[in-house]
């Protein structure tokens, strides 16, 4: 009986360990700060990339992620070729994945 309690007791602890959520959200990603462009005619949300590019995503607004200024993210992308910017302060991107960091 010790024997089968033992036993339950490490299946059920490893079942445990398996079911804990990982954080791997974007694991190919790159970090960045979101920024509020407000103030700057046809912007709003841009990318800042560590080596100082800019980005600027055109599909945020339809992902389940909650926007705010100064947020260090990481975000998945690919470059937008078939679209134009009124805020051209960066090269346009479909997200793929964010996460805030």
């Amino acid at each position: 009986m010790k024997r089968f309690f033992r036993l339950m007791l490490l299946v059920l602890a490893g079942m445990l360990l398996w079911a804990c959520p990982k954080n791997n959200d974007c694991p190919n990603g790159e970090n960045a700060l979101l920024r509020d462009y407000t103030g700057l005619d046809g912007c709003r949300w841009i990318l800042e990339l560590p080596g100082g590019e800019r980005l600027e995503p055109v599909n945020l607004h339809e992902l389940d992620f909650t926007p705010r200024d100064s947020l260090a993210v990481r975000v998945e992308y690919s470059i937008a070729e078939d679209m134009f910017s009124i805020c051209m302060v960066g090269k346009m991107v479909h997200i793929q994945c964010i996460t805030a960091r």
